[in-house]
Parts: structure tokens; C-alpha cells; sequence
């Protein structure tokens, strides 16, 4: 068990580092290819440039974007999780060790993955 608390914490760290460079990344102007316009491959030096537009439209930023939200989705269910096995964990322990538990969250059986007691 120890190995995975270790793996979350180095995910959770991971995911800590992409947050810091993606919230960089997404205000800063995309990188460009040597001489070709970050807005679709074409040739620099051609048409209007509109650095506003172009910066914000650009695809890669836009998928960053994409990965962040997706990700501010997902955290809350890994923490609520994670709560719940800490919650379920604390309670058994709390029972072994003789002292009162609420009543409604007693039950036979504690319920790891959602953090509550089975009825």
C-alpha cells in the first residue's frame, strides 16, 4: 500500500508541474516553426498579421486549454476519493481502537471506495 500512496504523490506532483507550465504556456505566445506562421503552416511574411488573433487561436494553446479544464474536472473526484479512503480508514481505525463512531456511519462493512460505510 505504501508503494501506491508514493505513486499518487508522485502523479499528484506531476500534475502539480504540467498545472505551473500550462498556465504559462497558455498566456504566453505559442512557439513558431522557422519561417512559418504559427496560424496554419503558412509561409511567414505573408497577409495580414494579427498577433492578437493568431495567438489566441492558435490549436496548440487551444488544446493546453482543452487538457487544463480537463483536468480541473477530474481533480475534484481524485480528492473526494481519496478523502474517502482517509474518512473510511480513520473510522475502522477509530472502531479497533474502541472509541464511538457516529452511528450512521457504522455498518458492517466500510466501503473503501467511497469513503463511507456500508448499511
Amino acid at each position: 500500500m505504501i508503494e501506491l500512496l508514493d505513486q499518487l504523490e508522485q502523479a499528484a506532483s506531476e500534475v502539480r508541474q504540467f498545472v505551473v507550465a500550462y498556465g504559462d504556456a497558455v498566456t504566453m505566445p505559442a512557439r513558431r516553426r522557422a519561417g512559418v506562421d504559427a496560424d496554419g503552416g503558412r509561409p511567414s511574411g505573408h497577409g495580414i498579421s494579427r498577433p492578437t488573433e493568431t495567438t489566441a487561436l492558435d490549436g496548440r494553446r487551444l488544446a493546453l486549454q482543452a487538457e487544463l479544464h480537463n483536468g480541473a474536472a477530474w481533480l475534484p473526484y481524485a480528492v473526494a476519493a481519496t478523502r474517502g479512503v482517509s474518512a473510511s480508514m480513520d473510522r475502522a481505525l477509530a472502531l479497533w481502537e474502541g472509541e464511538s463512531v457516529d452511528p450512521l456511519l457504522q455498518g458492517d462493512v466500510l466501503d473503501h471506495h467511497h469513503g463511507s460505510a456500508e448499511h
